[in-house]
């Protein structure tokens, strides 16, 4: 599985409004900036987590974006679901799945990613970051 710019930066903005989130309501410009997405993007983004119940958002001068809940309770898998069109490493035309060999190693491969994404917390990561001053490395 190849993850999207899309996926790349919906997780950073999680990460960011909930490593920023004692804060109050955090504006687009800012996680912009410290993210380095961009605006527009983000914007897009936004819209989407919005749409999914991730994030609220406030209108006018005073306004931006927060975390709906609290990130411990936040999964990878929830945000790369909105984002990828599938969690799966071989998407195969059906029917063929019979035929591959490799069909029992994808299956078990695809358990795997789909376990770890379920386990693993924007809470995690944000502790991971705070740390270890970790800044994650995507192939895109």
């Amino acid at each position: 599985m190849k993850i999207s710019s899309k996926t790349k930066y919906a997780l950073l903005t999680v990460m960011d409004l909930a490593m920023y989130r004692n804060t109050g309501i955090i504006k687009v410009a800012d996680i912009a900036k410290r993210q380095d997405i961009p605006q527009k993007f983000l914007e897009q983004i936004l819209l989407l987590l919005k749409g999914a119940g991730i994030v609220t958002s406030k209108r006018g001068s005073k306004g931006g974006y927060a975390l709906t809940r609290p990130a411990s309770e936040i999964t990878l898998a929830s945000i790369v679901r909105l984002t990828e069109a599938s969690l799966l490493v071989s998407n195969e035309p059906e029917g063929s799945e019979s035929n591959c060999p490799f069909r029992e190693v994808w299956d078990e491969i695809d358990a795997y990613i789909q376990h770890r994404l379920e386990t693993v917390k924007i809470q995690n990561i944000c502790e991971l970051r705070e740390e270890t001053s970790w800044v994650p490395e995507y192939s895109i």
